[in-house]
């Protein structure tokens, strides 16, 4: 009987099986033969594979960043697949060695995290990465945030660097002098400065990991004359380089925080209810018309006293299930920190199922806390598609960014 293989399909064929594989396999498959090699590593595979994994919900997962005590940054990382009944978790290979990662940004399998207070690229499907020199001169309290230039197919690296200021001082950034926005390039490889921070009341800590259409979106806080407040979405555009205004949504009378997130490429907005113990969730369905938001549903069960900023360490929606169930991480207690009771005590991941209003919870018993972001597995660099690098070909800058498979 005649056998056959992949060898004897039609490339179209090979091309769409291929595909629809995990990238790990694909790794390995580029050891086969030189055309296939050149298929695996050519930019629109690359983006084909992303975009079948985008449209399928394949290959996405979740990034967790332990924290065995609280405030600790992680010193590991892990996948978990929040499809499973019972969520698994992978233990990630590490390309260096740290005493500390912190999670800035997710988009297309690259990550910006800063390990050590020095700023990585990072793709950990593929293993390979880019090294970034921080603006200013203590990265600790400066304000990132990543985004893609498709039209340039470049990563971009946001930093809102603040001016020096009393070393008490805490995010937000309230008005003693303008900020500095600086932008980083993936593909120039360098930083440069575009200009003065233009809101008065600044960003908020914890709100950078929101980027739809290539671009991070935060929450900001608007001052008045009358030195009252108000929300505001504040967007960079990565292709003009400058700051936008998203139309926010018109949150009810009792609503004295929120925050935006993404969840099935729509801009959504929590916005958290004092002292009511729940949280609305709203999306936006006409990017940019005020008029297109509608709530969604209601998340019930939040501490009904927390202070407003540590909101945004109590609650982050992170994606829907297959299932329609949403995940999130939050703190379930009403308690405040104090040295009695710790915050990280009841930090935990959470599925709801907003039809039938049901939790099922999720947190490893030696975790105090974590950090996490949505994260899709792909082939894609961290200097876009348009550059592969092929093992052995690395030039010196490359050298740096290895690729460990």
């Amino acid at each position: 009987m005649e056998q056959w293989g992949l060898a004897d399909l039609p490339h179209e064929v090979v091309y769409d099986i291929l595909s629809r594989l995990p990238v790990k396999p694909l790794c390995r498959f580029k050891s086969v033969s030189k055309p296939w090699l050149a298929l695996i590593t050519d930019p629109q595979f690359i983006k084909s594979h992303l975009h079948q994994s985008m449209k399928s919900n394949t290959n996405q997962k979740l990034i967790v960043a332990p924290q065995y005590n609280w405030g600790q940054s992680s010193e590991s990382f892990y996948f978990m697949d929040y499809q499973a009944p019972d969520p698994t978790l992978a233990e990630l290979e590490m390309p260096w060695k740290s005493c500390g990662v912190d999670i800035w940004g997710s988009f297309n399998g690259v990550l910006l995290v800063s390990i050590d207070e020095e700023l990585r690229l990072w793709n950990p499907s593929i293993g390979m990465y880019q090294k970034i020199t921080p603006p200013g001169r203590s990265s600790s309290s400066i304000m990132y945030a990543l985004g893609y230039d498709s039209i340039n197919d470049d990563f971009k690296v946001v930093g809102v660097v603040p001016p020096i200021r009393d070393v008490l001082s805490m995010p937000p950034f309230y008005d003693d002098g303008p900020s500095t926005v600086h932008v980083f390039s993936s593909k120039q490889s360098s930083w440069k400065i575009i200009g003065d921070f233009d809101y008065r009341g600044g960003l908020y800590y914890g709100t950078s990991r929101t980027v739809l259409n290539g671009s991070p979106h935060w929450v900001a806080q608007g001052i008045t004359d009358i030195d009252g407040y108000y929300f505001r979405i504040a967007c960079f555009d990565v292709m003009e380089e400058k700051f936008k205004d998203v139309p926010t949504p018109m949150y009810e009378v009792g609503c004295n925080f929120f925050k935006v997130v993404v969840l099935d490429g729509c801009l959504c907005a929590v916005d958290r209810h004092h002292p009511e113990s729940h949280f609305d969730v709203w999306v936006m369905k006409e990017y940019g018309v005020k008029e297109s938001w509608t709530k969604l549903f209601v998340v019930p069960g939040v501490p009904p006293n927390v202070p407003g900023a540590l909101f945004f360490e109590y609650c982050e929606l992170l994606c829907f299930t297959k299932d329609g169930e949403v995940v999130l991480r939050l703190k379930l207690e009403a308690s405040v920190p104090s040295k009695k009771k710790k915050l990280e005590e009841s930090l935990k991941l959470v599925i709801y199922h907003p039809k039938q209003k049901t939790k099922r919870f999720w947190m490893p018993q030696d975790w105090k806390g974590f950090d996490v972001a949505l994260y899709v597995e792909s082939l894609v660099s961290p200097h876009g598609c348009k550059r592969p690098v092929l093992e052995g070909t690395a030039n010196k800058m490359e050298m740096e960014e290895k690729v460990v498979l």
